[in-house]
């Protein structure tokens, strides 16, 4: 896997290198050949050698540099990176490179010193002007023949062409004879020969090329054109007139000499050649340089080659066994290490693989154990999310304390019945309790025996809390969680509605055992007053008045405690309406005032839409929270009524400026009796068991600064909603 990598890799960079050479030689092609454009000569298959020397010259440069600054900055940054090779790799390379760059660089020298001195031999003479002297020379001759034609074709225009009306063939020869012209011709603007002669050596008619036709036209400039025929070189010119207010193109020409022709061309040829020469001195000298510097950096790249393979040979393995420990220090055992040989690194990379080895099936075992423990910790830790789950929903308190009293776990409902923090967990029971609920707690540690559990009810009193509390202790195994558990069950609701059975049992009882004989006693009483009042004196008839009344007074004051009994022994079913209680308590307020002008009435109330409720049953709920208010402030002090609705819930509160609750009458406020003041006792149980019977809870609370508070919470239902 790994040498498939490092093959991609290499295929990669050649592909890169073979990449950049052809930008680079492209670009160097492109620079060059604009500059050849400017200069004044063409190019030759000469030139275009040099011209690719050159640019092979510099790839190949330009390659050997990024090979040596390659292998150069390679060999620094390993050193760099590996504390193995920064001594010796290192070293090693940088020998080779010395011992390759002195010679190198003494050869570079003398050899630019001879390159330097031929060029100047080569070039320094005077030739180029000798032969652009003759080539001067030569040209002034040809201009000479040409304006000599020119003239003589002027003249055959002057004479013949714009003053005749009919051109003529025998008069285009006489001119031509006279003038002594090989060639003289007329032509149309079209290019097409009107009249023509020629010499005997001129067979053919010449006609003029297309492109020099329209030459003429737009430039209206005489013009040359030389052409060879059969050895002999015809040299014309051609000159724009008009006959006939046309235009017409007069041709007259003349042979040259052969050899002139070609001395002409001979010499213009060799004055490019040699400037071209000249020229490409700088771009041979270069090449040559290039070259010269091509092999000294090739003998340098050879030295660090050399350098650095030799180096890589002697330290490779070494730094493949410590970057091998690197990883099995990583906890990565899957290593690769240097094939084994007969000298001292083989026996080091033995040793080095046999404990390679040894580690991973260690660490194998390792990871099989840790992976048990995590699939038991993930299983303790489901079954304690699920205990505690369990623990935080159950309505039972929950306490573990371990043998030092310390408290391991404490659930939700048990701070709550104890009225703890959750910063008690891990605190000692003597720390958090009250000493009179710790001493219980002590108590049943002492007594707990072994095998089965032991419970006591226990009474909590505490400011205004009164709790009756079943408390369980049991003693937990010793091998597996020495300790103790405590599970508390919470009897006060229990108690209470047990109390109040008993009490609705003995008002039952009452009421039928008293109701029975008042009505007897209060009609013999009456009767004993008609027949009686009108036979005794009237000392003896006003006593006799007097009896009879208290015992008629006080057989009605029976009356209304046995009805008072009856109703708390068996309320009547409730007759729910869509009513609206703030109607409601305007109307019982309204009653109050007239006769209690001494006491405030405050009432706010909020929107609260008609719902359903015992209208009559609420009202009674009104009377005694109002009556109880009033027996309160004693005559004189100010009553609020606040009536608003929170989501599903309406609350009613009935607030006083009077005294307060006693704090030791709050835990049984609302059970008979419980009031200690004159009346019957059965007011506010009345109330707690109507609101109850909606649905509903009662509770009371102190009133700052002073007074009492109590809070009705009612469920809204809509008729709709039944």
């Amino acid at each position: 896997m790994r040498s498939e990598l490092e093959e991609r890799l290499k295929r990669r960079r050649e592909f890169h290198l073979i990449l950049i050479g052809l930008i680079l030689f492209t670009l160097f092609a492109f620079l060059e050949f604009k500059a050849f454009q400017i200069l004044p000569f063409k190019f030759s298959g000469q030139n275009l050698i040099i011209f690719a020397l050159i640019q092979i010259n510099l790839i190949l440069l330009l390659l050997v540099i990024y090979l040596v600054l390659r292998n150069l900055l390679k060999t620094i940054f390993e050193a760099r990176n590996s504390r193995l090779s920064r001594s010796l790799r290192l070293k090693l390379t940088l020998s080779f490179v010395v011992l390759s760059f002195i010679p190198a660089l003494l050869l570079f020298a003398v050899s630019h010193r001879f390159i330097e001195t031929s060029l100047e031999y080569w070039f320094g003479s005077n030739l180029d002007q000798q032969l652009e002297k003759a080539l001067f020379e030569a040209r002034a001759y040809y201009q000479d023949k040409e304006r000599e034609i020119l003239v003589k074709t002027q003249n055959f225009i002057n004479n013949y062409v714009k003053k005749t009306r009919r051109l003529s063939s025998k008069y285009v020869g006489r001119y031509r004879k006279k003038l002594s012209l090989a060639s003289l011709e007329i032509y149309d603007a079209q290019g097409r020969l009107l009249k023509k002669s020629y010499a005997r050596e001129i067979k053919n008619p010449l006609g003029i090329p297309p492109s020099l036709l329209s030459q003429i036209l737009s430039e209206k400039s005489p013009l040359s054109e030389t052409s060879d025929l059969e050895g002999k070189v015809l040299l014309r010119v051609f000159v724009l007139t008009a006959f006939k207010q046309q235009p017409v193109i007069v041709a007259g020409g003349e042979f040259l000499d052969p050899g002139l022709e070609k001395l002409i061309k001979d010499i213009s040829s060799g004055v490019g050649l040699y400037q071209q020469l000249k020229f490409l001195k700088g771009p041979l000298k270069t090449s040559l340089l290039l070259v010269l510097l091509l092999v000294t950096l090739l003998t340098i790249f050879v030295g660090l080659w050399f350098g650095m393979r030799f180096a890589r040979r002697l330290t490779e393995p070494l730094q493949e066994l410590t970057e091998a420990a690197g990883r099995i220090a990583s906890r990565d055992f899957e290593v690769s290490l240097p094939q084994e040989t007969s000298d001292e690194v083989g026996v080091l990379v033995r040793a080095f693989r046999e404990m390679a080895r040894e580690l991973k099936l260690y660490r194998e075992r390792v990871e099989e154990t840790t992976r048990a423990l995590s699939e038991a910790n993930e299983e303790l830790s489901r079954r304690t999310a699920y205990l505690e789950t369990v623990l935080a929903h159950i309505t039972s308190g929950v306490i573990a304390v371990d043998q030092e009293e310390r408290i391991t776990l404490l659930n939700r409902r048990a701070r709550e019945l104890l009225d703890l923090e959750p910063s008690a967990s891990g605190k000692s029971l003597h720390d958090v309790l009250p000493e009179s609920l710790y001493l219980n707690f002590k108590d049943l540690l002492e007594k707990v025996p072994r095998d089965r559990p032991l419970s006591t009810p226990v009474r909590l009193y505490e400011g205004e809390r009164h709790l009756v509390l079943g408390i369980t202790v049991i003693r937990l195994p010793e091998e597996a969680f020495p300790g103790y558990l405590f599970i508390l069950e919470d009897f006060t609701e229990k108690e209470r509605m047990e109390r109040l059975a008993a009490w609705r049992e003995v008002a039952r009882r009452i009421a039928h055992e008293v109701k029975n004989p008042l009505t007897p006693i209060q009609l013999s009483a009456q009767r004993l007053r008609r027949k009686l009042s009108g036979k005794l004196s009237p000392e003896d008839g006003e006593i006799l008045f007097r009896c009879t009344t208290t015992i008629e007074n006080q057989v009605e004051e029976l009356k209304h405690l046995v009805n008072e009994f009856s109703a708390f022994a068996r309320l009547p079913g409730l007759k729910l309406k869509e009513n609206d209680l703030t109607t409601v308590i305007r109307e019982t307020i309204a009653l109050y005032e007239e006769a209690h002008r001494e006491i405030e009435f405050r009432f706010e109330a909020g929107k609260v839409p008609p719902f359903l409720f015992d209208r009559d049953q609420m009202k009674r709920v009104l009377l005694n929270l109002f009556d109880n208010a009033i027996s309160a402030l004693s005559g004189k002090g100010m009553i609020e009524v606040k009536l608003y609705r929170e989501g599903e819930w309406v609350f009613l509160e009935v607030t006083d400026n009077g005294p307060g609750i006693p704090s030791e009458l709050k835990a049984r406020l609302f059970e008979p009796y419980a009031s200690g003041k004159g009346s019957t006792g059965l007011g506010l149980a009345i109330v707690n068991s109507i609101v109850q019977g909606h649905g509903g809870e009662i509770r009371a609370e102190d009133h700052q600064p002073h007074g009492a508070r109590f809070i009705v919470k009612l469920p809204f239902r809509r008729r709709e909603d039944a």
